[in-house]
């Protein structure tokens, strides 16, 4: 068999030295479902040319092509259920679709040949299903060149996957403008489109634009021009997401329409490219506010999400990476109305114990937590990082004496900085963790003044934990702080921060216990606030009223 393909390519080879006016010019080996094999002729010359007694052939069997007369420059379909192509693909009505018992075409390598009437080889094209795939077929590149070989011999980038009766897509034009890709990378986000000019000539001007789905209408939101660009030669023109969308419109999914036009282009197909993108907001209010590391045997790890955003918020293509750089991808459907939750566990089995997880469910085993700490990174489909921390043991209630096992870490308040140790602390849910509902330690906040304290009163109980949030402002870039608490007798209490370093804003938490660790008794006690700015040494000084009541 091997000796009769090389014969076969042999013979084709000398016939193509002299410019074989008839070639074979696309193959459908292995065509999707319902859909018939099929082979193209091309005709190269500007004269018609009669097929009759023709053969047609590859390595097992020939057959002989009926009465048929291929014009200058035209296309003949051969196929053994016209009927059936007809109804799988759009065939140009000038080209010639013939119904004959086409030889079965091999789905791994073969030889098609085309023979005169005296069995002379006319032209023959050799392919191998390792140079494309399935349901796409291989077309001739250069229809005056040998097909023995990828270099001629490619898989179809039309968007039909395949070309019969038409020009073959890997084919050069004179002048062809091809929208080569369009993405989004970058921070801060940037859309990128490329254009190629995949023609054999300079074209005239062109451009390019970008529209965007806006209730149901397309809307035109950008317009580059482009430079001529020499054959072969490519450009990139974009724009910055935040340039492209408004504030009210960040943080939400779009579908775009991007196409490049030229005056000549002989090419329209690959002028336009459609898909979805990301509107990166710069501040997105999706945070990570629970954490599961070190669930009890045969439970499964989970860290939960909260949506602070005003609307609902698709997660699909969102990613969550630890510090080994392990990834998990939220899928489709994932949607978080606004103050609700998504989860990602380990495993299913976390809705046996706690079913109101199942809602917005993400399972990965890619989530492996490390129990002695590990790196958070929550990103949204363009890479960008919305929220991150990096997790450690101690940000659980120093009370419980290590014994943290099946406990997870929950936030104080959604809105508290990810990263800030002061932000967390141990779930106080008798389950040990509610994934998909507010936390248990969760504690409001307030509004308004440059320090501000909740709850107030703060209601202490034997037996459970409880705590106090400190909100300050201050009036400084960047300061050390001091923040204790003392009796009304002017005893010190607790401290809070010792010339610790912080941004203007932060936060602080009190557990309402002194620095022996015992429960303070019902009273009125005092916060006194004191920063320093690292800049010129000026002082702030403030203090706040705290009311522990049981």
């Amino acid at each position: 068999m091997g000796g009769y393909v090389r014969h076969c390519v042999v013979l084709a080879f000398g016939v193509l030295g002299l410019r074989a006016q008839v070639v074979v010019n696309e193959v459908m080996p292995v065509p999707p479902t319902g859909e018939p094999e099929w082979v193209e002729l091309f005709n190269t010359a500007d004269s018609a040319v009669a097929l009759e007694g023709w053969w047609i052939a590859d390595l097992k069997s020939m057959v002989q092509l009926p009465a048929l007369r291929l014009p200058p420059r035209g296309y003949a379909v051969l196929t053994r259920d016209t009927a059936a192509l007809l109804e799988a693909r759009a065939i140009p009505p000038e080209a010639v679709l013939v119904e004959l018992r086409l030889p079965t075409l091999n789905n791994t390598t073969d030889v098609v040949v085309l023979r005169r009437p005296d069995s002379a080889v006319v032209d023959s094209l050799f392919y191998s299903m390792r140079w494309g795939r399935a349901g796409v077929s291989l077309e001739r590149r250069l229809a005056t060149e040998p097909a023995h070989a990828s270099s001629n011999v490619q898989p179809s980038i039309a968007p039909a996957g395949a070309t019969p009766g038409a020009v073959n897509s890997v084919t050069p034009l004179p002048a062809d403008f091809a929208l080569a890709g369009v993405v989004v990378r970058g921070l801060p986000p940037r859309l990128e489109i490329t254009v190629r000019n995949t023609g054999e000539q300079l074209p005239q001007a062109a451009s390019v634009a970008l529209w965007i789905a806006r209730e149901g209408q397309w809307q035109l939101r950008q317009q580059w021009q482009l430079p001529v660009l020499s054959p072969g030669e490519q450009r990139t023109v974009g724009e910055e997401l935040g340039s492209l969308f408004s504030a009210q419109e960040m943080g939400r999914r779009y579908r775009y329409r991007a196409a490049v036009t030229a005056a000549e282009d002989q090419r329209r197909w690959n002028d336009t490219s459609e898909g979805e993108l990301f509107a990166s907001a710069e501040l997105l209010p999706v945070r990570i506010n629970e954490i599961l590391y070190e669930p009890h045997p045969g439970e499964p790890e989970f860290v939960e999400l909260v949506n602070l955003y005003r609307d609902t918020v698709d997660l699909a293509g969102w990613t969550l990476e630890d510090a080994s750089g392990r990834l998990v991808r939220i899928g489709e459907g994932i949607r978080i109305a606004p103050g609700q939750f998504a989860v990602i566990a380990s495993d299913s089995t976390i809705i046996t114990k706690h079913p109101q997880a199942k809602t917005n469910l993400t399972t990965s085993t890619n989530l492996m937590l490390n129990n002695d700490g590990d790196l958070l990174l929550l990103r949204d489909p363009n890479g960008v990082v919305v929220d991150s921390l990096y997790y450690l043991p101690s940000w659980h209630d120093p009370f419980l004496s290590g014994a943290t096992r099946g406990i997870s870490l929950e936030k104080l308040n959604p809105a508290l900085p990810s990263a800030a140790a002061s932000s967390w602390s141990s779930c106080g849910a008798p389950e040990g963790a509610t994934p998909g509902l507010p936390n248990s330690i969760a504690v409001p906040l307030s509004g308004g003044g440059e320090v501000q304290v909740a709850p107030a009163p703060f209601r202490l109980h034997a037996g459970q934990r409880a705590y106090c949030l400190v909100q300050y402002h201050l009036p400084f870039r960047q300061a050390l702080l001091t923040a204790r608490v003392y009796s009304e007798q002017g005893e010190l209490v607790q401290t809070l921060a010792h010339v610790t370093y912080t941004a203007a804003e932060g936060s602080l938490v009190w557990d309402g216990r002194t620095e022996q660790g015992e429960m303070v008794p019902p009273g009125a006690y005092i916060l006194l606030l004191e920063a320093r700015d690292r800049e010129s040494g000026r002082e702030y000084r403030s203090r706040s009223l705290i009311v522990v009541t049981q």
